[in-house]
């Protein structure tokens, strides 16, 4: 079996699901590992057997994007750090031993994850990338091949699509609805979603680009499922909600399909004021992962009030 590294770039403080997030990476350390770069941390430490925290902030992510890559980021652009998620790789990889990996990738922090090694393609080193998603990269879920990923990041499209991005002064755009944090990435709601269709902005860790790019090498692996089943054919991805059970991450919608599968997305949940984490959540061995919130999922009757939700 391959191993991989996530990395993942949150600048500001660490969200409160962060411990449930960090929780289902734990099942995972034999093979996985994520490495969380923050401008919170005051020193670099292991969270669990499968999440380490680094102190990293903006300006060293401008300083190191401009000397390692040439590549200058604005000062003023902070929503545009998702698209840098990858490239920590060209100038972490010494500092972070990323090179003990066979693929490195990126990730969110508002994912729950299953067993991950169980929905990975037969003999995935044979893809130069391995995304969660259909015909292009997820942001929550993307792997790149180790072997192919230092030419893909100097792939002059590369450099062209985030000088693209950084060029965007998205927040004087009207309409534009500033939110608690500034680094909040340009897509995610509706109303920044409809910004970014009009402006045709999409995310580098989102862009066919990185598909095209990766595909000059090896065959690129982009499905939904089975890594993502809630973004797969016929499966309701609004009416969905999960359950970890012991390591595993069971998704269930509406129209009563139930799935098994490596990565649950609640990005459209987490913001809302209804979204609650009970307190005896964290040491649960099942969690329901919902539009209310995280809580204990241990009981049936529980699972049933929570599938009752998706009908109103």
């Amino acid at each position: 079996m391959i191993s991989g590294a996530f990395l993942i770039l949150y600048l500001g403080e660490l969200p409160p699901y962060f411990k449930y997030w960090a929780k289902s990476c734990e099942p995972n350390h034999t093979y996985f590992h994520w490495y969380v770069y923050n401008d919170r941390i005051a020193e670099k430490k292991d969270y669990n057997k499968a999440v380490t925290l680094i102190p990293y902030s903006f300006e060293m992510l401008r300083s190191d994007l401009n000397s390692s890559l040439h590549i200058h980021l604005p000062q003023h652009n902070t929503r545009v750090v998702c698209d840098c998620r990858i490239m920590l790789y060209a100038f972490r990889k010494i500092k972070d031993q990323l090179e003990q990996y066979d693929f490195i990738g990126y990730s969110d922090l508002d994912v729950i994850y299953g067993d991950i090694t169980r929905f990975l393609p037969e003999n995935p080193d044979r893809y130069s990338l391995i995304s969660a998603a259909d015909k292009r990269p997820c942001g929550p879920f993307t792997l790149f091949n180790r072997k192919y990923l230092q030419v893909i990041l100097e792939d002059g499209r590369v450099k062209k699509k985030l000088e693209e991005n950084f060029d965007q002064v998205v927040d004087t755009i009207p309409g534009y609805q500033n939110t608690d944090s500034i680094f909040k990435p340009m897509s995610g709601n509706s109303t920044k979603d409809k910004i970014a269709e009009h402006l045709k902005f999409t995310h580098l860790d989102e862009s066919g680009i990185l598909v095209e790019i990766a595909e000059a090498y090896a065959p690129a692996f982009c499905k939904a499922s089975p890594l993502q089943p809630t973004m797969g054919r016929w499966f309701n991805h609004r009416k969905a909600f999960a359950v970890w059970d012991k390591g595993h991450l069971y998704v269930r919608d509406v129209w009563g399909h139930k799935k098994e599968g490596a990565v649950f997305h609640f990005s459209r949940f987490k913001n809302r004021s209804r979204f609650n984490i009970t307190s005896d959540a964290l040491e649960a061995d099942h969690l329901g992962i919902y539009k209310y919130g995280i809580i204990n999922a241990r009981t049936l009757l529980t699972r049933l009030k929570i599938f009752l939700t998706l009908l109103y």
